[in-house]
């Protein structure tokens, strides 16, 4: 009876070390999975940084760039010029990156010209808000050199001023008509008025000065009346229905001064590699640049 007695307990001992193997053997394969993905988190967490440092310096490399290239006004740049100090900075970057294991290249694109989209692309967001919560507009000019780049009645190019509640306060609306520019600009009920440029370089519309340059037309464009008295945020609708520049300066409803421009785009080429991965990515930057 006790050769049983024995047995007996040496099947519940080794059921019992087995069972405390199983739970060890359990903890340690998730304590491998948890760690192995914290690892790899941490590798994309790393490269989505790096990435995202490289976007930030390299977009304002081209903001210097363009600066450093501009022979006497925004319409007069040199490309070459432009491409050569992308090319030193990404020298720098690049010596930069390597001391980290990274090695980092940028090509630099050509600047080309915009259309009126969030990011000066054809593609690019077509209705977006150039500036919000804007309190006063001291100059705003807009620029469509090339009529052939402006759609026609049914796909109007819109500038929109809003308040805070959504309603529209002013807005000029754009199209091309046989070669001519159309404009209307109305506020909250009633136009306010119709001109037509027809020269086949309108120049510069000068929308808070009430002038159209290269033009015999005495436009009233009544916008700071319009705008007096509230916070509002500037719009663009059918962006992509144009190709063009734009400049606003004014001072926001916090008090801070504010000035953004347009005049060129470019498209540079950003690339990051590591022993496991390599990004690339390509970004336009639009030129001068944002708010400042």
């Amino acid at each position: 009876m006790k050769k049983f007695d024995d047995s007996a307990q040496l099947l519940l001992i080794a059921g019992f070390a087995v069972g405390v193997g199983i739970v060890v053997l359990t903890v340690m394969l998730n304590n491998v999975i948890y760690a192995s993905n914290i690892a790899s988190e941490s590798s994309i967490d790393t490269s989505r940084y790096d990435i995202a440092n490289a976007i930030q310096m390299t977009t304002e490399a081209c903001e210097d760039a363009y600066q450093y290239s501009i022979n006497g006004s925004h319409s007069n740049v040199d490309n070459g010029t432009f491409r050569q100090y992308i090319e030193t900075y990404t020298e720098k970057a690049s010596e930069n990156y390597g001391v980290t294991g990274l090695t980092f290249s940028c090509q630099p694109g050509n600047l080309s010209k915009a259309y009126f989209t969030h990011n000066g692309l054809v593609d690019g967001e077509d209705n977006w808000t150039i500036v919000k919560n804007i309190n006063t507009t001291d100059s705003f000019a807009i620029s469509i050199p090339n009529t052939s780049l402006l759609s026609n009645e049914s796909n109007k190019v819109m500038i929109k001023v809003t308040n805070t509640s959504g309603n529209t306060l002013w807005s000029m609306e754009l199209y091309n008509s046989s070669g001519n520019i159309n404009i209307t600009v109305s506020g909250q009920s009633s136009t306010i008025g119709n001109y037509q440029i027809t020269t086949s370089g309108a120049g510069e519309i000068n929308i808070t000065g009430d002038e159209i340059d290269n033009s015999d037309v005495s436009p009233d464009f009544d916008f700071s009346n319009r705008t007096a008295g509230h916070d509002y945020s500037i719009n663009i609708i059918n962006g992509s229905h144009v190709v063009g520049t734009y400049s606003i300066s004014g001072n926001l409803s916090t008090g801070q001064p504010f000035s953004q421009a347009r005049y060129w785009v470019v498209e540079p080429t950003i690339s990051i590699s590591s022993r496991e991965i390599t990004v690339n990515r390509t970004v336009p930057v639009s030129l001068p640049g944002g708010i400042k």
